[in-house]
């Protein structure tokens, strides 16, 4: 037995990796099985913040964002005590993590030229190589991971900030929903361009360079990006002229699409279809094509139902039926009030004398636009059954042909 205990302890003290420090098996041990309890306490402290958040009332996106980094953040602090407890040195790391990019693609002037890769590795071996300026030095692996943390950090503030300010503020002051969709929006601008600026600074890139880059990218805006701008520009247009709202009901003729607006972004607009489907939509395709907005002014919708009877019917009769399936419809609007302006009661048009058919058409108004297809397909419905009911007969296309022998 104590032979046995001898041979286990003999295996956890062999090297496996040599660095600046040797690491022996016990230390792999103890740093996976810190690493496993960091997973688990991750895992545990999920389900409790869940139901946690799920109090709150706060959205399903936003919490499964939120669980998403704090898993991360006890991943990477799990991490760092496995290393300290284990007792391996991050020596290594720290030389990786904080070498100047830049020196990767200069060279230093010595008896031999040795490129910027080869003075990574001399550095990592302890030898010291000629610097460069101050701000290529600001340029390293840590910084970058430093910079887009704080974007991120930024990122996910607005959200939450975002959250606050529409439930505590705005609905308090009965915003309406366009309005707190633009003070939103601006707001989270605001924020990220402010996590950018704080990014750069720690990157240590000035604005004299920035100036160089976006002098470069408007000759790639002249040439490749001309849609992409196009689509900023309209998307400005849409959030400050207002043509189209958030909620509103929009049909765009060419493409045939129709449904409510969800949001308006800088480059697109998201539109739920009658499916439940969003659709995007770019910007500049709503500024400069025809769009129909059936809810700018009002949700009020006047429905066209255009029917055909045959000749031999007693035209007031259709009339009296037509209006009769208007007035059993709980949708239509029967008798409009003096805030309805140009809205009618429902009334028929006797509109043509087809070829086959007497052709009339019912017009009604609605409450919700929205429904205009339902109510469309109900009023013919019953339209089918009062005509029954009437013995009105709607006719079909009808063709005599007459053939005449030819003469010998």
């Amino acid at each position: 037995m104590d032979e046995l205990i001898q041979q286990i302890g003999d295996l956890f003290e062999i090297t496996v990796i040599t660095l600046d420090n040797d690491i022996k098996v016990w230390q792999i041990v103890v740093f996976a099985a810190i690493l496993v309890a960091s997973v688990v306490v991750a895992g545990y402290l999920r389900r409790w913040l869940r139901r946690l958040f799920d109090r709150l009332n706060l959205t399903q996106n936003f919490v499964n964002r939120l669980l998403a980094i704090l898993f991360l953040i006890i991943l990477v602090i799990g991490i760092a005590v496995a290393f300290n407890v284990a007792q391996i040195s991050t020596g290594l790391f720290g030389k990786i993590f904080n070498y100047p990019i830049a020196e990767l693609f200069q060279t230093t002037q010595k008896s031999e030229e040795s490129t910027g890769l080869s003075s990574l590795f001399q550095t990592l071996l302890g030898r010291k190589t000629e610097t460069v300026d101050s701000d290529a030095q600001r340029l390293t692996l840590a910084s970058i991971f430093y910079g887009f943390a704080i974007i991120f950090g930024m990122y996910v503030l607005s959200k939450y900030a975002q959250l606050v300010l529409q439930r505590q503020v705005l609905q308090g002051f009965q915003i309406d929903r366009h309005t707190q969709f633009i003070i939103l929006r601006f707001f989270h601008f605001i924020l990220i361009t402010l996590g950018v600026l704080i990014s750069l600074n720690t990157l240590g890139i000035s604005f004299t360079s920035l100036a160089i880059i976006f002098g470069g990218l408007s000759i790639g805006i002249g040439f490749g990006l001309q849609n992409t701008v196009a689509n900023l520009l309209a998307g400005l247009i849409l959030i400050f002229e207002r043509p189209i709202k958030i909620g509103d009901l929009v049909e765009i003729i060419d493409v045939n699409i129709f449904g409510r607006v969800s949001s308006i972004n800088l480059r697109s607009t998201v539109i739920i279809s009658l499916d439940e489907k969003e659709v995007i939509v770019p910007n500049s395709q709503l500024v400069t094509e025809p769009v129909h907005n059936l809810t700018h002014y009002n949700y009020r919708f006047r429905v066209h139902v255009p029917v055909g009877v045959s000749y031999g019917s007693d035209v007031e009769l259709v009339r009296k039926a037509l209006i009769e399936v208007a007035h059993e419809h709980p949708e239509v609007i029967k008798e409009p009030t003096s805030n309805m302006e140009n809205v009618t009661a429902p009334f028929v048009r006797f509109t043509n004398f087809g070829e086959s058919s007497l052709d009339f058409e019912l017009l009604a108004w609605i409450q919700d636009s929205f429904k205009r297809f339902d109510v469309a397909s109900d009023l013919h419905f019953m339209i089918w059954e009062k005509f029954k009911e009437y013995d009105i007969r709607i006719p079909f296309p009808q063709r005599d042909v007459h053939f005449y022998p030819k003469d010998d």
